[in-house]
């Protein structure tokens, strides 16, 4: 049961997440910067860290990977924990990386006055 409690604990995390971010943004919004971010990293306008880029693949591999969907069937929902708790790390590093692709957006749009 408590191991039911933590998983509840760790998705109410992720909703309190999109709460306490910076920017007071809508999923849609997010979606649009984030495409935005990827164009711009193609076309080398911006510059993703790399190690963004590494927890986040090394992350979607683990929630995808199908030896994992074993434990969920042998241990029911105390087997999505450790998928949470990942899911919510790939959100934090995305999610950062958006503040810093808006913020860095911000910074070049604005007119310098002298």
């Amino acid at each position: 049961m408590k191991k039911l409690l933590g998983t509840i604990a760790v998705l109410k995390g992720l909703r309190g997440i999109k709460k306490a971010t910076g920017y007071n943004t809508t999923w849609e919004e997010d979606a649009e910067d984030f495409l935005k971010m990827l164009r711009a990293a193609w076309r080398g306008d911006y510059s993703i860290k790399k190690r963004t880029i590494l927890f986040t693949l090394l992350g979607l591999l683990y929630i995808l990977n199908p030896l994992d969907v074993l434990s969920v069937i042998a241990l029911g929902p105390i087997g999505l924990i450790d998928d949470a708790a990942v899911l919510v790390f790939v959100y934090k590093r995305i999610t950062g990386e958006l503040e810093r692709f808006r913020s860095e957006a911000k910074y070049q749009d604005a007119e310098v006055v002298s």
